[in-house]
């Protein structure tokens, strides 16, 4: 699909594949340095240096690869003793007549004012730059789905390695050395490396350290506690995320804990049944809100923090762990294709946090859920 260009006579895009979704998306060709991708109306056309220029020409999906050598030479025969990356690109733009250029939000500045000051007319392009990114076809929910057999893997040695603790004075030892969030995250990350996948900043975090949804956690676990393991692999093929999350403790649950689990549970099923083409993402966020607050769980500051339910719904999630469509305060109309997280959860210091998480395909008729891992709190 063409971006809308408007008058434009071509979007412009300069950065490594590695770290920009969009251009990766877009040329389908993974890069960790710098290169320059232009989309015509009529073409898509990369330009690679040396290094990259087979590789770029046999795997990327774009009309043309060409040579960053064969500018840079150009620009030395119009005068440019030591011609850098902007006098190329100028280069470039010249020989292939672009003069009135789209560039994304986040477009290096630098370049921006160097192209303007030589007469190319910049315009930022709307964003999201390719909205089309948020349904997804047959290959890339298939990718998803391999990227969530990798964390179902990653959570079941998890699983594993919590259940063959042992317990002295309330810390888990786990072969006669105590189990830490740290061990055990390179646990999970050697199983997502068995998968093909790669695992960075995956949350094991006990007690209280899970009531920061976002603190990978560290130290000791304990016994008795919430202990919330979050793992997001990114597949190593095709660079899709998967995302699943699941709370555990360790030996039996207090009651407060086991009301706080079930709770949670009945609020993503309700969340999973609200799932659908037409179903609004901020009502979905609004239901379970009311939901918490019908069972007593309140959500606002105490003791210096925010407690209860302090974060959205859910989000989509593909090339990027977080992506469209939001499932939240301001939330997108679900559609057919949409890949999206469900993810509600509780957090109150001193009893823990709780948050369970599946993703799922928006459906014509609902929803399918690409995790069939057990939702269960001790083990």
């Amino acid at each position: 699909m063409t971006p809308d260009l408007k008058e434009a006579d071509a979007l412009l895009m300069i950065g490594s594949s590695e770290r920009c979704a969009n251009l990766f998306y877009a040329t389908r060709f993974r890069a960790p340095d710098s290169f320059v991708f232009l989309w015509t109306p009529s073409e898509k056309v990369m330009l690679a240096n040396n290094l990259e220029i087979d590789r770029a020409r046999d795997q990327a999906s774009v009309d043309q690869v060409l040579s960053y050598t064969q500018y840079e030479k150009q620009a030395k025969e119009r005068g440019q003793e030591h011609p850098n990356s902007k006098d190329v690109l100028l280069e470039l733009l010249r020989d292939l007549g672009l003069a009135k250029l789209q560039v994304p939000a986040d477009f290096p500045l630098g370049t921006a004012d160097f192209l303007r000051g030589e007469g190319i007319e910049l315009a930022i392009a709307a964003e999201p730059l390719f909205p089309q990114r948020n349904i997804k076809d047959a290959t890339e929910i298939e990718s998803v789905r391999r990227a969530m057999r990798a964390a179902e893997a990653g959570m079941e040695t998890a699983i594993e390695g919590l259940r063959a603790a042992d317990v002295r004075d309330g810390v888990l030892f786990l072969n006669g050395d105590v189990l830490t969030s740290e061990r055990l995250r390179r646990m999970v990350h050697q199983t997502l490396m068995d998968c093909d996948s790669i695992g960075e900043h995956t949350i094991i975090a006990g007690g209280d350290q899970g009531c920061d949804p976002h603190q990978v956690g560290f130290g000791p676990l304990r016994a008795g506690k919430t202990i919330i393991i979050d793992i997001f692999p990114r597949d190593e093929a095709s660079g899709y995320y998967g995302d699943l999350t699941r709370t555990f403790c360790k030996g039996p649950a207090s009651k407060p804990m086991q009301h706080l689990y079930e709770t949670v549970l009945k609020a993503q099923q309700l969340g999973l049944d609200h799932i659908r083409p037409g179903a609004e993402g901020h009502l979905i966020h609004e239901a379970i809100q009311q939901f918490f607050s019908d069972a007593d769980y309140e959500t606002g500051k105490k003791d210096g923090y925010m407690q209860g339910y302090i974060h959205s719904t859910g989000h989509g999630l593909g090339l990027e762990i977080h992506e469209g469509p939001r499932i939240g305060p301001r939330g997108d109309v679900l559609e057919s294709g949409h890949v999206v997280t469900m993810e509600p959860g509780l957090y109150y210091r001193g009893l823990g946090g709780v948050r369970v998480e599946d993703t799922v395909v928006v459906c014509a008729d609902g929803y399918e859920n690409l995790c069939g891992l057990p939702k269960v709190l001790e083990v």
